[in-house]
């Protein structure tokens, strides 16, 4: 797991409980890690370093939640609300600033929850988040995929463990989500490679980047 500056930083916002607003045209992205991870942004944080080392003025903010395969229902849920209490944080601190939201495996999962409701079979049911500030979303591993969707990236044709039985939800965002999901994959794709689950970073992290570069710079 690569913990860098922004990382620990992130995990010191997770511990303290404060938001700051990005600066000039920087970002503010929220980010949820992925299943058992220790608290801070987990691998998916490096894509954020990326991002904030070409957008200056950017912040990252670590989602605090269980992050746990026990109880996981349970996890996840508690990982929607408190993405979606810094969803809503942000866009009533920071008016006009944009915001990304990345989530990896089950952060993905919850960062989808978000944006969509919550309607996966065997999860208490939440509706959609709306927010005009969400500029990019970057989802590695998604349990809750769906296949044919527009947003969809990567070589994954079937749905994940957990699929999303209401994706007209997400309609209003679609086409600020780019969902990494590569065939095989043991959760995203129900396959049956975990390799191939904790393989994005390396090998979708630059596509994620450019992807986040593209829509909060205005090049699409």
């Amino acid at each position: 797991m690569r913990f860098t500056k922004s990382s620990s930083l992130a995990l010191l916002w997770s511990l303290g409980h404060a938001q700051d607003c990005p600066t000039g045209s920087g970002v503010g992205m929220i980010v949820a890690r992925a299943s058992t991870e220790a608290p801070g942004t987990g691998i998916i944080g490096a894509v954020a370093d990326d991002v904030a080392a070409q957008v200056p003025g950017s912040t990252i903010t670590a989602v605090d939640y269980p992050a746990t395969l026990q109880d996981y229902q349970s996890s996840e849920g508690k990982g929607v609300a408190a993405m979606t209490q810094l969803v809503q944080n942000f866009t009533t601190s920071c008016p006009g600033a944009k915001m990304v939201l990345m989530g990896y495996s089950q952060g993905a999962q919850v960062t989808m929850d978000v944006l969509c409701g919550t309607s996966e079979t065997g999860f208490a049911t939440t509706s959609a988040v709306a927010s005009d500030n969400v500029a990019a979303v970057v989802l590695m591993g998604d349990p809750s995929n769906t296949p044919n969707q527009t947003f969809n990236a990567g070589t994954a044709q079937n749905a994940g463990r957990f699929p999303r039985q209401d994706i007209m939800s997400c309609g209003a965002v679609t086409d600020r989500i780019a969902s990494f999901c590569n065939t095989g994959d043991l959760f995203c794709d129900s396959g049956n490679s975990l390799q191939v689950h904790l393989s994005y970073v390396q090998t979708n992290g630059p596509d994620a980047t450019s992807f986040v570069l593209s829509k909060v710079q205005g090049t699409t």
